[in-house]
């Protein structure tokens, strides 16, 4: 990951932001970490100025049961334990934007979503997280 240092050179737009909030939360069900150690991950990397990166990570983390629950409730002869761990990162932190803090529209974290597929996971997966978040904006 970029260290603070490199942050400062660039601007870091809420693509970029979320990006950062996708393979933190990737580490830590990686890592099996507990929440108590969120504060020191967010020390290691720097990312303390960046209060959405905080905010967002740590609803996901207190509300991974229920997030969880929800792509459970949403797929169709799969098991989440199936899904590969950056996968269930970038689901997690779109349910957390959409449904849990609704704080952009549906529409921007599905989008968000499929971009950061494409960006971090294999050629396939932007179809099942797309199919996924879709089942669940529906129902919501």
């Amino acid at each position: 990951m970029n260290t603070y240092q490199e942050f400062k050179r660039i601007k870091m737009d809420r693509t970029s932001q979320r990006q950062w909030v996708v393979k933190v939360i990737y580490q830590i069900e990686f890592y099996d970490i507990d929440k108590i150690e969120i504060d020191e991950i967010l020390d290691n990397h720097e990312i303390k100025e960046f209060s959405f990166i905080q905010s967002s990570v740590r609803s996901i983390v207190e509300n991974m049961e229920e997030i969880d629950q929800i792509i459970s409730d949403n797929l169709y002869n799969w098991n989440i334990k199936r899904i590969p761990l950056m996968d269930k990162a970038i689901l997690r932190v779109a349910i957390n934007e959409f449904v849990i803090q609704k704080s952009v529209p549906t529409s921007v974290a599905i989008n968000e979503a499929v971009e950061n597929a494409k960006l971090f996971s294999n050629a396939e997966s932007y179809k099942f997280i797309n199919g996924v978040l879709s089942s669940i904006s529906k129902g919501i």
